[in-house]
Protein backbone atom coordinates (compact mmCIF):
# COMPACT_ATOMS: atom_id res chain seq x y z
CA UNK A 1 0.00 0.00 0.00
CA UNK A 2 1.49 3.33 -1.00
CA UNK A 3 1.65 6.30 1.27
CA UNK A 4 -0.70 9.16 0.37
CA UNK A 5 1.12 12.40 -0.33
CA UNK A 6 -0.56 15.76 -0.23
CA UNK A 7 0.71 18.08 -2.92
CA UNK A 8 0.61 21.79 -2.32
CA UNK A 9 0.95 24.34 -5.03
CA UNK A 10 3.23 27.28 -4.58
CA UNK A 11 3.89 30.41 -6.59
CA UNK A 12 6.37 33.24 -6.35
CA UNK A 13 5.87 36.84 -7.45
CA UNK A 14 8.50 39.56 -7.81
CA UNK A 15 6.84 42.83 -6.81
CA UNK A 16 8.13 46.38 -6.71
CA UNK A 17 6.97 48.33 -3.67
CA UNK A 18 5.26 51.70 -4.05
CA UNK A 19 3.32 53.93 -1.66
CA UNK A 20 0.55 54.42 -4.27
CA UNK A 21 -1.72 51.38 -4.25
CA UNK A 22 -2.66 51.88 -7.92
CA UNK A 23 1.00 51.33 -8.88
CA UNK A 24 1.30 48.06 -6.92
CA UNK A 25 1.06 44.62 -8.52
CA UNK A 26 -2.00 42.46 -7.80
CA UNK A 27 -1.14 39.12 -6.19
CA UNK A 28 -3.71 36.29 -6.38
CA UNK A 29 -4.24 34.55 -3.05
CA UNK A 30 -7.22 32.35 -3.98
CA UNK A 31 -6.61 28.77 -2.80
CA UNK A 32 -3.49 29.83 -0.90
CA UNK A 33 -3.02 29.13 2.80
CA UNK A 34 0.21 30.92 3.68
CA UNK A 35 2.92 33.13 2.36
CA UNK A 36 6.02 35.17 3.02
CA UNK A 37 7.50 38.40 1.72
CA UNK A 38 11.26 38.26 1.23
CA UNK A 39 13.22 41.47 1.01
CA UNK A 40 16.88 42.15 0.50
CA UNK A 41 18.71 44.69 2.60
CA UNK A 42 16.65 47.85 3.04
CA UNK A 43 16.72 51.12 4.89
CA UNK A 44 16.16 50.70 8.62
CA UNK A 45 13.55 53.48 8.35
CA UNK A 46 11.16 51.05 6.65
CA UNK A 47 8.63 49.90 9.24
CA UNK A 48 5.63 48.27 7.52
CA UNK A 49 3.95 47.07 4.38
CA UNK A 50 0.24 47.87 4.12
CA UNK A 51 -2.05 45.19 2.69
CA UNK A 52 -4.96 46.03 0.39
CA UNK A 53 -7.55 43.51 -0.84
CA UNK A 54 -10.03 43.12 -3.69
CA UNK A 55 -12.36 40.42 -4.94
CA UNK A 56 -11.25 40.95 -8.56
CA UNK A 57 -7.78 41.62 -9.96
CA UNK A 58 -8.53 44.98 -11.56
CA UNK A 59 -11.09 46.03 -8.94
CA UNK A 60 -11.01 48.61 -6.18
CA UNK A 61 -8.55 47.71 -3.43
CA UNK A 62 -9.46 48.50 0.18
CA UNK A 63 -7.15 48.50 3.17
CA UNK A 64 -7.27 45.08 4.83
CA UNK A 65 -8.05 44.82 8.55
CA UNK A 66 -8.01 41.77 10.82
CA UNK A 67 -11.00 40.54 12.84
CA UNK A 68 -10.01 42.77 15.77
CA UNK A 69 -10.23 45.87 13.57
CA UNK A 70 -6.47 46.43 13.34
CA UNK A 71 -4.70 47.00 10.01
CA UNK A 72 -3.35 43.73 8.60
CA UNK A 73 0.13 45.13 8.07
CA UNK A 74 3.37 43.28 7.58
CA UNK A 75 5.57 44.71 10.32
CA UNK A 76 9.18 44.94 9.19
CA UNK A 77 12.41 44.79 11.08
CA UNK A 78 14.47 46.01 8.16
CA UNK A 79 18.21 45.52 8.01
CA UNK A 80 20.99 47.05 5.99
CA UNK A 81 23.15 43.98 6.77
CA UNK A 82 21.04 40.99 5.72
CA UNK A 83 17.91 39.88 3.86
CA UNK A 84 14.72 39.19 5.77
CA UNK A 85 11.53 37.16 5.18
CA UNK A 86 8.22 38.09 6.81
CA UNK A 87 5.04 36.01 7.18
CA UNK A 88 1.89 37.44 5.62
CA UNK A 89 -0.94 38.09 8.11
CA UNK A 90 -3.71 35.47 8.34
CA UNK A 91 -6.35 38.01 7.20
CA UNK A 92 -4.75 37.96 3.72
CA UNK A 93 -6.03 34.47 2.98
CA UNK A 94 -9.69 35.46 3.05
CA UNK A 95 -9.13 37.71 0.02
CA UNK A 96 -8.98 36.89 -3.69
CA UNK A 97 -6.28 39.44 -4.58
CA UNK A 98 -3.95 41.59 -2.51
CA UNK A 99 -1.56 44.43 -3.11
CA UNK A 100 1.37 45.26 -0.83
CA UNK A 101 2.08 48.95 -0.50
CA UNK A 102 5.08 50.50 1.18
CA UNK A 103 4.27 52.19 4.48
CA UNK A 104 7.00 54.78 3.86
CA UNK A 105 8.72 56.28 0.85
CA UNK A 106 12.00 54.76 2.10
CA UNK A 107 11.08 51.40 0.55
CA UNK A 108 9.57 52.73 -2.69
CA UNK A 109 11.20 50.98 -5.62
CA UNK A 110 12.44 48.06 -3.51
CA UNK A 111 11.81 44.70 -5.17
CA UNK A 112 10.42 42.01 -2.89
CA UNK A 113 9.52 38.39 -3.56
CA UNK A 114 6.15 37.13 -2.38
CA UNK A 115 5.95 33.35 -2.11
CA UNK A 116 2.51 31.81 -1.65
CA UNK A 117 1.73 28.24 -0.69
CA UNK A 118 -1.62 26.46 -1.03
Amino acid sequence: MSEVKIRRKSKGYAVTLYTAVASCQAIPVVDMAGGVVSMGTTSTNVSALHVYASDIEDGTYARLYDSAGSPANVTLSASTADSRAYALPDAVFGAHYIKLASGTTNSTGVVATVTMKG
